[in-house]
C-alpha cells in the first residue's frame, strides 16, 4: 500500500468545495438567555471553587465499569458548565438531530471508545451507541412493575463465577478489547512497525475481528469531508467518489493491507480481498517476519549512508527526498549536475552515429567485387585509395555503397575516368569499406577523427573571432581617448562608448580561452560552443543566478534583523561567484500572454498560418485564463512555438518580443546543453575561463566626475607646463616638496614619477576631490593653505587666480620655504600690469627678492591636454629664498 509517513490523522487541510472554498461552518447563533436549571443534580456535579474546567478534579476517580462521564465547560441546554455522570441503568435523553430527542434507558458502556449505548425500550432491540457528548440527563421515570435492577456486569460475573474452569479464568480465557483507530495512529507514527512478532500477529488478529466496530469508530467521529482525505492519503484512489460509508470500509482495508510485508496481495475469483489479506499475514512466519524487517533495517541503513555522503544517482534522490535540494553542498551539487550531465551526454552518443557499420545487406551489393589502386588529390595535394568496382549496379545498391562509403569517410568521384569509384584519404578507409562483403567494420577512430577536427576548426574559428573583437575593441577606445570630453554629456557619452568596449574585449579574452580547451580537448561540457552568442548566454544565465542569490538572502533574513539592508547590499557589490551557479534556471521560453494572443490574432487569418495558430490557441487556454505568463518547458509545446515563429516571421508579422526569448533557449541547445543539470556543469566550466571587464581605471572615473563641476579656481596644470615647472625647481634627492594647491595631483605625481626619493607633501582645501586624489595614491591634507606653517627645500604650485588669491598663496608659501629654497608658481597675469596697490606691492616685493617670471603661451590652458580650458594668459615665476 501507500505509505505517507507525514501524514496526520489529526491535523490536516479540510476538505474544499467545488470552487476552492472551504465550507460554510453551522456553528449555533450566541444566545443572551440564562442557562437551563440541572435536570438530575446528582448526577451533574459544578466545582463552583474551581476558576475553569482546567482545574477540575480528574474525571477518572468517578468512572467504573458501570459509570462514564463528560465535561460541559460551557453552559449549555442542560445547564451552567458541569460534569454529567452517566451509570449504567440511569434515564438518559440521546441527541438525534435539531431538535430532535429521544428518552432511553444507558444498558452499555464503552471507555475505549467514550459511548454509551442506550435502549428506547424494555425489549433492548431499540437504540444504539451514542457518543457521550450526545448523551443529556433526563427525569428518572415513575415506578411501575417491578423489574431486574441487577446490572449486566453484575450478572457477567455472576455467570464467570458459576462457569469458571478449574483454576479459574487466566488472561488467555480474557476477551481482546476491539482494536481501535488511535492504536493505528499510533503504529503510523513509529512506521507501521511492531515490537515483536506476537505483537504483530496478536493486533493483526484483533484488527481482524473488530471490522463493525472499526467502521462505526470511523463514522462517528470523522466528518465526511476528513473520512474522505484520510481514505486518499492512504491510497485509496477512488476516495473522492465514494460514500463516508466507503471511505470508512476503505480505510479498514488499508488497516489490513498495513501488515503486508511485500505490500500486496492476489485473490481469485470467488475470493475477497480482505479474506486474501487475512489469510497472508496469518501465513506470516517468526523467520519471515524477521528477514523481512532484517532487510528493512539494511535498507534504512543504506539510505542513512547515502544521506550522509551521496555518491550516485541514487544516493542522491534519496538525499533530496529526505532533505531537499537546498541542503546540497556546492561541492555535492556540483557532483550531482556532473552524474546527470555524464548520464545525458551518454545517452545522446548512444543515439548518436554509430560507432559500427554494418555489412552490405542488398544482395547485389554482396555480389560485387572490389579492386583498390592509389591515386591522387591534386586540390588538396594528397594519395588517395579508390575502390573501384567490377561491375555497374542498381541505383538502390550504389545508394547502399555510398552510404557505407561516406560512414567512413569516403565519397564517390568520376572527375577522372581512369579514377571512378569510392575515394578514401587512408589505405585501412579503403581496405574496411571492402571488408563489408564478410561483415561489419568498426569506425570509432574515424568518429574520434572527425570530432577531434570539428574541435580543432571550432577552436581556430573562435580565435579568428576573439582577434577580431579585441582589435574592434581596442580601436574604439583610442577613438575614445582621442574624442573631446570637456563636458559631462560628452564624458558620460564617452564612458558609454568605452564600457562597451571592455565588455566586448572580455567575451574575446574569454572566447581565447574557451577556444583554447576546446583545441587541446579539456573542455568537456563546453564542447558544444561554437558562437560568441553560446557564452553571450552563459554570461546571462550566471547574471540571473547572482540576483536570484540576492533576493534569497533578503527572503532569508528577517527584516528586524540588524543590518537587514546591508548584507544584500554588501552581496550586490562582490564580483560573481561559483555560490551563483546552484541559482541557475534553464531558460525555457518564458512569455506573456497578452504578446502571444496578440501575435495569435494578427496570425490566425494569414495564409499558411492558421493551423498553428489554432494549436497555439489551443496552448494558450491550457495554461489557464488568468497568467500573467506562460512558460514552455516540454519540447512539444517548443516545437510547437518554434514552428509558429518561423512561420509568422516569413508572413511579415513582428514577432520579437516572442522571438527573444525563444533564442534564449535555442542557443543553449545549440550548444549541447539540454537541461539544467549540464547548463550548471558547463557553468562550473566555463567559470575559470569567464574574463572579467576591466573598464575604466579608477582615476579616469573619479576625474570623469569632477567634468561640469562647479570648482572655484580648479584649473589643474597641463602636463608642458608641469615640465617647465619641474626644470626650473631643480629637485634634487631629498628634497622636501610641498604643492599648498594640488588639485587633482598633477603636479604631485610627476615629483613622485622624477624624483622618488623626495618627500612630498600635498594640501587641497576642496574635498570634492578626495576621490580622484584617493584613487591616485595621494594621500592629502584637507586644509586651508593659508593655515599651514612648514619648511621646505622646494615649493611647486598652481594657486587659484580669482581676485589676487594668487598674490596671497604665493607670499603665503614662500614664508614656507627652507633657507637656500626654491618657489615655482603659476601666476595669472594680473599681478604684473595691475595698477591697484595689492599688485604693486607685490612686484616689488618680488624684485626685491631677485624673483623672475616667464610668460607661458597664450594657449598654455587652452590645449587638449588640458583637463578645464581657460583662456587667461599665465606665467611661471621662480623666488629663491637667501641662505641663512
Amino acid at each position: 500500500m501507500s505509505r505517507q509517513r507525514t501524514f496526520d490523522f489529526d491535523n490536516f487541510e479540510p476538505a474544499r468545495t467545488a470552487n476552492g472554498r472551504q465550507p460554510p461552518s453551522h456553528d449555533a447563533d450566541t444566545v443572551s438567555l440564562p442557562p437551563a436549571p440541572f435536570v438530575r443534580p446528582d448526577r451533574q456535579l459544578v466545582y463552583e471553587d474551581a476558576p475553569n474546567h482546567y482545574h477540575w478534579p480528574p474525571a477518572s476517580e468517578l468512572c467504573d465499569r458501570d459509570t462514564i462521564t463528560v465535561d460541559r465547560i460551557t453552559d449549555d441546554i442542560d445547564g451552567p458548565a458541569h460534569r454529567f455522570v452517566i451509570k449504567r441503568g440511569d434515564t438518559v435523553e440521546a441527541y438525534l438531530g435539531h431538535n430532535r430527542f429521544h428518552v432511553g434507558e444507558v444498558i452499555g458502556i464503552s471507555h475505549a471508545r467514550g459511548e454509551v449505548r442506550v435502549a428506547w425500550d424494555d425489549t433492548l432491540k431499540k437504540g444504539g451507541w451514542f457518543n457521550v457528548g450526545a448523551i443529556y440527563p433526563a427525569l428518572e421515570p415513575a415506578p411501575g412493575n417491578p423489574r431486574n435492577e441487577k446490572p449486566l456486569s453484575a450478572i457477567v460475573e455472576e455467570l464467570n463465577a458459576e462457569n469458571a474452569p478449574p483454576g479459574g479464568w487466566d488472561d488467555r480465557d480474557q476477551v481482546p478489547e476491539p482494536y481501535t483507530f488511535a492504536e493505528f495512529k499510533e503504529l503510523w507514527k513509529r512506521g507501521l512497525r511492531h515490537e515483536s512478532f506476537a505483537e504483530y500477529r496478536s493486533t493483526f488478529e484483533r484488527l481482524a475481528r473488530s471490522r463493525d466496530e472499526l467502521v462505526a469508530e470511523l463514522q462517528s467521529g470523522y466528518a465526511a469531508p476528513k473520512l474522505k482525505t484520510i481514505a486518499a492519503n492512504l491510497g485509496d484512489w477512488s476516495a473522492k467518489r465514494n460514500t463516508k460509508q466507503q471511505n470508512a470500509e476503505g480505510i479498514y482495508r488499508k488497516m489490513l493491507a498495513s501488515y503486508l510485508l511485500d505490500g500486496s496481495v492476489s485473490f481469485g475469483m470467488g475470493e475477497s480481498y480482505v479474506d486474501a489479506v487475512k489469510a497472508k499475514v496469518l501465513a506470516v512466519t517468526q523467520q519471515q517476519w524477521n528477514a523481512h524487517y532484517a532487510e528493512v533495517d539494511a535498507k534504512r541503513a543504506e539510505r542513512q549512508q547515502a544521506v550522509e555522503d551521496p555518491q550516485d544517482l541514487r544516493d542522491f534522490r534519496l538525499f533530496i527526498d529526505a532533505k531537499g535540494e537546498a541542503a546540497l553542498t556546492n561541492e555535492q551539487m556540483a557532483r550531482w549536475d556532473s552524474l546527470h550531465a555524464d548520464l545525458a551526454r551518454k545517452r545522446r552518443a548512444e543515439n548518436g552515429p554509430s560507432s559500427v557499420v554494418s555489412r552490405f545487406e542488398s544482395e547485389e551489393a554482396c555480389e560485387v567485387s572490389f579492386t583498390i589502386k592509389e591515386g591522387f588529390h591534386e586540390k588538396r595535394d594528397c594519395k588517395l585509395w579508390i575502390v573501384q568496382l567490377g561491375d555497374r549496379v542498381e541505383k538502390a545498391a550504389y545508394r547502399e555503397l555510398l552510404g557505407k562509403a561516406k560512414q567512413l569517410g569516403g565519397w564517390y568521384s568520376s572527375f577522372k575516368k581512369a579514377d571512378a569509384g569510392f575515394q578514401f584519404l587512408t589505405l585501412e578507409a579503403a581496405e574496411q569499406f571492402t571488408s563489408l562483403l564478410d561483415g561489419d567494420a568498426d569506425r570509432s577512430d574515424i568518429l574520434a577523427a572527425r570530432k577531434e577536427r570539428k574541435e580543432q576548426t571550432a577552436a581556430e574559428r573562435l580565435h579568428e573571432l576573439a582577434d577580431e573583437m579585441l582589435g574592434r575593441s581596442e580601436e574604439t577606445l583610442a577613438r575614445s581617448e582621442a574624442s573631446l570630453q570637456n563636458t559631462a554629456r560628452r564624458a558620460d557619452i564617452q564612458a558609454g562608448v568605452r564600457g562597451r568596449a571592455h565588455a566586448e574585449a572580455a567575451v574575446a579574452r574569454s572566447l581565447h580561452s574557451v577556444a583554447t580547451a576546446l583545441s587541446t580537448g579539456e573542455a568537456k561540457y563546453l564542447e558544444g560552443v561554437r558562437h560568441r552568442t553560446h557564452l553571450e548566454e552563459l554570461d546571462r544565465v550566471l547574471s540571473l543566478a547572482r540576483w536570484a542569490r540576492i533576493r534569497a538572502i533578503r527572503k532569508a533574513t528577517d527584516e528586524t534583523e540588524y543590518g537587514f539592508a546591508l548584507s544584500a547590499h554588501d552581496e550586490e557589490q562582490k564580483l560573481g561567484s561559483e555560490d551563483d551557479i546552484r541559482f541557475a534556471k534553464y531558460p525555457h521560453p518564458q512569455i506573456y500572454v497578452r504578446h502571444l494572443r496578440e501575435l495569435v490574432a494578427a496570425a490566425a487569418n494569414r495564409r499558411g498560418m492558421k493551423q498553428a495558430a489554432a494549436r497555439l490557441r489551443k496552448r494558450l487556454q491550457r495554461g489557464g485564463a488568468d497568467n500573467e505568463l506562460v512558460t514552455f518547458r516540454h519540447e512539444h509545446d517548443i516545437e510547437l512555438l518554434s514552428d509558429f515563429l518561423s512561420r509568422a516571421k516569413a508572413a511579415g508579422l513582428n514577432c520579437e518580443r516572442v522571438s527573444d526569448e525563444l533564442a534564449h533557449y535555442q542557443r543553449l541547445q545549440r550548444a549541447k546543453l539540454d537541461n539544467v543539470h549540464e547548463l550548471r556543469a558547463a557553468l562550473r566550466e566555463y567559470f575559470p575561463h569567464k574574463a572579467s571587464v576591466r573598464g575604466d581605471d579608477p582615476v579616469r572615473v573619479a576625474e570623469r566626475e569632477l567634468i561640469g563641476r562647479d570648482l572655484p579656481g580648479f584649473f589643474p596644470t597641463p602636463g608642458p607646463v608641469i615640465e617647465q615647472m619641474l626644470e626650473l625647481a631643480a629637485i634634487e634627492d631629498g628634497h622636501t616638496v610641498l604643492e599648498p594647491s594640488c588639485g587633482k595631483g598633477d603636479i604631485v605625481l610627476a615629483v613622485r614619477q622624477q624624483h622618488p626619493h623626495s618627500a612630498v607633501t600635498a594640501i587641497e582645501l576642496n574635498r570634492t576631490l578626495a576621490d580622484v586624489l584617493g584613487a591616485n595614491g595621494i594621500e592629502a591634507e584637507f586644509v586651508d593653505s593659508l593655515e599651514h606653517s612648514g619648511s621646505y627645500d622646494r615649493v611647486l604650485m598652481n594657486p587659484p587666480f580669482e581676485r589676487g588669491a594668487d598674490i596671497t598663496h604665493v607670499r603665503h608659501a614662500f614664508s614656507c620655504l627652507a633657507a637656500g629654497g626654491r618657489l615655482v608658481a603659476v601666476m595669472s597675469e594680473g599681478p604684473f600690469f595691475r595698477s591697484d596697490s595689492q599688485a604693486a606691492e607685490f612686484r616689488r616685493w618680488l624684485e626685491d627678492l631677485g624673483g623672475e617670471s616667464r610668460r607661458l603661451p597664450a594657449e598654455a590652458f587652452q590645449g587638449a591636454d588640458a583637463f578645464r580650458q581657460t583662456s587667461v594668459r599665465t606665467r611661471l615665476v621662480v623666488i629663491d629664498r637667501p641662505d641663512a
